[in-house]
């Protein structure tokens, strides 16, 4: 099977990253495909996900319907506040960033993968010649991140160690390269961790004249995610006072829409409803 050039041609977007871009670092490239591909993308992988779907690792959460970053962090929460309930257990956790995670793919090597899947050899054929002689600048980048749990009791770290270890190996066998300013290690401990909310500015556009149908776009594309990012996670536990200066800049921004925001109690509350089974 082959995929016509044209369709495997993507446009990259170039995103300031920041206020005042100096370096392409400062960029984060948008890749835009056909609307040709983007359909028959879908369909690829909704036929892929029917048979490779069982055997994906239980604790993936990306890329997979119905589950979000919330449901990670629930699941990664839980495991560490379990294990901080013993006395002098702390947990350790390794968050490792891919850089270029997918630029780095190698057609081959994703083709044995999939061939002790058992994908059907049409379907291989396709996607190893769609991956294969993309159009696009080499300064393409994207994030992928992976979070080790450790759970250490009687200060016995040496299997969180070897796990370390042996995904940096897997890592290097598979070609992914990691991105060591971003790579991060937390140290946990639940009797002393203390959480602060970080205030979060809106940007007034009204006064640029943009309209109201585009503020409320950038509102709940932009401003909300942040000021709801894991609300589930943090929503119920937020103090008074804190809840009332979240709510104010809801307000505050709902008056430059033009119309009624929910209340952080109130997302919280249906988010929590939509993720309970």
């Amino acid at each position: 099977m082959v995929v016509p050039d044209r369709w495997k041609t993507s446009c990259l977007v170039p995103v300031p990253k920041k206020k005042h871009p100096s370096t392409h670092s400062d960029y984060r490239p948008v890749a835009l495909t056909s609307h040709v591909m983007k359909l028959l993308e879908r369909l690829v992988l909704r036929h892929l996900r029917t048979g490779v779907g069982p055997l994906l690792d239980p604790l993936q959460f990306a890329y997979q319907p119905q589950i979000g970053v919330e449901v990670a962090i629930i699941f990664l929460l839980h495991r560490a506040y379990t294990h901080l309930e013993e006395s002098g257990s702390p947990v350790r956790v390794m968050f490792f960033d891919f850089s270029s995670a997918f630029n780095t793919i190698q057609p081959a090597l994703l083709n044995r993968k999939l061939l002790d899947m058992q994908v059907d050899a049409p379907l291989l054929a396709w996607i190893h010649n769609y991956l294969t002689g993309r159009s696009h600048p080499a300064t393409c980048r994207s994030f992928q991140m992976t979070a080790i749990v450790g759970c250490i009791s009687r200060d016995q770290e040496e299997e969180y160690r070897s796990v370390v270890d042996r995904f940096v190996e897997w890592c290097g066998l598979n070609h992914l390269q990691l991105n060591v300013t971003k790579t991060k290690e937390l140290v946990v401990d639940f009797r002393k961790q203390r959480t602060h909310l970080n205030s979060v500015a809106i940007r007034r556009l009204r006064s640029f004249n943009v309209c109201r149908t585009m503020l409320q776009i950038f509102y709940h594309s932009v401003v909300s995610s942040i000021i709801f990012y894991a609300v589930v996670c943090w929503g119920s536990r937020l103090k008074t006072a804190d809840t009332n200066r979240v709510n104010k800049l809801i307000r505050r921004a709902g008056s430059v829409l033009g119309v009624e925001l929910e209340s952080v109690v109130e997302v919280s509350e249906r988010r929590m409803l939509e993720e309970a089974p």
